[in-house]
């Protein structure tokens, strides 16, 4: 069923995103100026070769510093990516004695000079790579490259990432949600399945990879290795907790887990949360649930289509929780001192810590995007709401609780044995799976950090694009700006 006022129907298959997403950021990219075979029509030093104006051949032209161009190149680093020397490269000044295209304008040559002929030294650059960085570091020669001039005087607005066009351009989803499905074995192998996989946890935000390994034994240190390596080959390293001996915890069935606390006992109901909501800044950006014993049904709901729909039918409701700060807290004694759960290490003293986490339950970019979900009625705190809101304010969560919980904004799924469940846990919650009777379940849960999604994603970018020209390599394509590399690697 398509949810009215949330956006269309998010119909995902796997295979098929590689180009839905580069036709997201289709209208920005032209904007810039497609820097694919974009060759130099002339080029010339001017002002004592302080600076190189440069023409292509779509009519847009750039003045850059010399001393910018010369800096740039990466021959001035290592094998290891490093700069070769710590000297300040200022202290020399390099100046453009001659600049000259060639390869049909496919790349530029410049000789530089630095007060002795010693020093002179002539660098080729792609024409592809000036073009990129050209709105972003020239200046402007005239109106059409105006019209494509990236650069506030103060430079970029921060780090970025190269799934920026993606975020902001998501699509709320509901129960019609065909949810995204990956054959582990075969991603292993295949690089351009790893992208588009990644650009999923972005949106629609959730997955099932199938078929990642059968695990020797369901203890708590062996349980969860076949995702652990799995996951190491595909993006990265699990986060640590900051008291369990392994990177992944471990939840049995019923009997067992009720030891954990209330959110491993199958007993008790679970309303649909994001993790570590009582973790200050939520370090867990993607979430990983395997199925290493039983096979089981389970629902996910989108906090984006629900957010949506408060923002349209009930905007007071969605100010207050964008702006109106929750506490959401706990004392864990889950783990002995020795870093095993504490139900199997009774004589063990406990690692007991405290956690609190205040926030808005929706918390919004500089830009007005819904950036991260924090949800857990479980793990809510004892909240310094004001005296003078806090009735409104609680109608407000209520109502958010409420439309989570409906079955409009649930996607429903099966989750068989060996695989896992993958969700960005900034925007999509999940609630209890429903276990068939005398189902014996072991399931693995661990968490990576948002730096390490993005810039795994970033790797693979680089090496699919370097594929597709080898020309531009490596040494041309790291050390970029995300906002620079996104134009290269499209």
């Amino acid at each position: 069923m398509a949810l009215k006022g949330i956006g269309s129907k998010c119909s995902v298959v796997r295979g098929i995103g590689a180009s839905q997403r580069l036709a997201q950021g289709v209208s920005s990219f032209r904007m810039m100026g497609a820097t694919r075979t974009m060759k130099i029509a002339s080029a010339h030093a001017v002002n004592d070769g302080r600076q190189v104006d440069i023409e292509f051949v779509d009519k847009t032209a750039y003045r850059f510093h010399t001393a910018w161009i010369k800096d740039a190149h990466p021959n001035l680093t290592g094998s290891d990516y490093y700069r070769k020397s710590a000297k300040t490269f200022f202290e020399d000044q390099y100046m453009a004695e001659r600049v000259e295209p060639f390869e049909d304008g496919s790349k530029l040559q410049v000789w530089f000079k630095n007060c002795s002929i010693d020093n002179d030294v002539t660098e080729e650059y792609f024409s592809d790579w000036l073009k990129a960085f050209a709105p972003f570091v020239g200046s402007p020669l005239n109106e059409a490259s105006k019209n494509s001039a990236k650069m506030a005087a103060t430079g970029l607005p921060g780090t970025g990432s190269l799934l920026d066009d993606i975020y902001k351009n998501r699509k709320p989803w509901g129960s019609e949600l065909q949810m995204p499905t990956f054959d582990g074995q075969e991603m292993l192998k295949d690089e351009d399945m790893q992208i588009d996989f990644l650009e999923r946890m972005m949106d629609p935000g959730c997955a099932v990879i199938r078929n990642i390994g059968k695990p020797d034994g369901f203890g708590h240190t062996e349980a969860g290795i076949p995702m652990e390596e799995f996951l190491g080959k595909i993006i990265g390293r699990l986060n640590q907790h900051p008291a369990r001996a392994t990177r992944f915890g471990v939840v049995h069935t019923q009997s067992r887990g009720e030891l954990a606390g209330a959110d491993y006992d199958h007993k008790n109901p679970l309303s649909m949360h994001t993790d570590h909501s009582v973790y200050h800044g939520t370090p867990g950006y993607l979430q990983f649930m395997y199925q290493a014993q039983g096979s089981v049904h389970s629902r996910v709901c989108d906090g984006l289509a629900v957010a949506e729909y408060m923002k349209q039918h009930h905007p007071e409701d969605y100010h207050l929780l964008t702006t109106v700060q929750l506490t959401h807290s706990q004392r864990n004694c889950i783990y002995a001192k020795n870093g095993a759960y504490r139900r199997d290490a009774p004589d063990v003293e406990g690692a007991i810590f405290e956690l609190v986490h205040t926030h808005p339950v929706l918390t919004l970019d500089k830009d007005g995007h819904l950036e991260k979900v924090v949800q857990s009625e479980t793990k809510r705190g004892i909240s310094a709401l004001p005296f003078d809101i806090y009735d409104r304010y609680m109608e407000a969560y209520r109502r958010w609780t409420n439309l989570l919980e409906e079955e409009r904004f649930k996607c429903e799924f099966d989750w068989p044995e060996h695989s896992v469940i993958v969700m960005n846990n900034w925007r999509v919650l999940h609630g209890r799976a429903t276990v068939p009777p005398n189902t014996q379940r072991v399931m693995v849960f661990g968490y990576i950090m948002k730096s390490i999604y993005e810039n795994r994603h970033r790797l693979l970018k680089q090496r699919q694009a370097e594929r597709r020209n080898p020309d531009i390599n490596d040494r041309w394509l790291t050390r970029l700006p995300n906002q620079v590399l996104t134009h290269l690697v499209q």
